[in-house]
């Protein structure tokens, strides 16, 4: 019988917990292009109550969060692939990451966030212009704002 709950032995658990959940070379490359072009931002930072995400980006004003999702975690379309050694179990564990992933999502839209996802093997000038696009739609909203509430 197949147990229902991801579980690792000792040497696995040490061996993924060395591995980090934050700054990764996809993270730091999209980190540091955005900055580069101007844009601040908080990092690896909680924003609801009502999930335990952490978004790798975060754009407090303009309600954005930005995840960057490594392809083998997540389960990308493209990259997606099982191991051969407790390939059951693997596919559990990764399609319940997927599953969370939506939740997180679906909480943290109902609360006004608009929530971008890029995979680590987009190229980092392509995920900064996915960012860049929602934030100047969010600037060109302010701007209407202001200008009709001053006429």
């Amino acid at each position: 019988m197949v147990t229902e709950t991801w579980q690792a032995d000792d040497e696995r658990r040490a061996r993924m917990a060395r591995l980090g959940r934050r700054d990764t070379a996809p993270e730091l490359a999209l980190r540091r292009l955005l900055h580069r072009r101007g844009r601040r931002f908080f990092v690896d930072r909680r924003i609801s109550q009502r999930t335990r995400a952490r978004p790798d980006l975060v754009f407090p004003r303009a309600r954005v969060a930005v995840f960057v999702d490594g392809c083998f975690w997540h389960w990308c379309p493209e990259h997606a692939h099982l191991p051969k050694a407790n390939a059951e179990l693997w596919r559990r564990k990764l399609l319940a990451n997927r599953q969370r992933d939506a939740a997180h999502d679906a909480a943290l839209r109902s609360e006004g966030w608009k929530v971008l996802r890029v995979w680590e093997h987009d190229e980092p000038e392509h995920a900064a212009g996915v960012v860049e696009r929602e934030l100047d739609r969010w600037e060109r909203i302010v701007s209407a704002r202001e200008s009709t509430s001053r006429s």
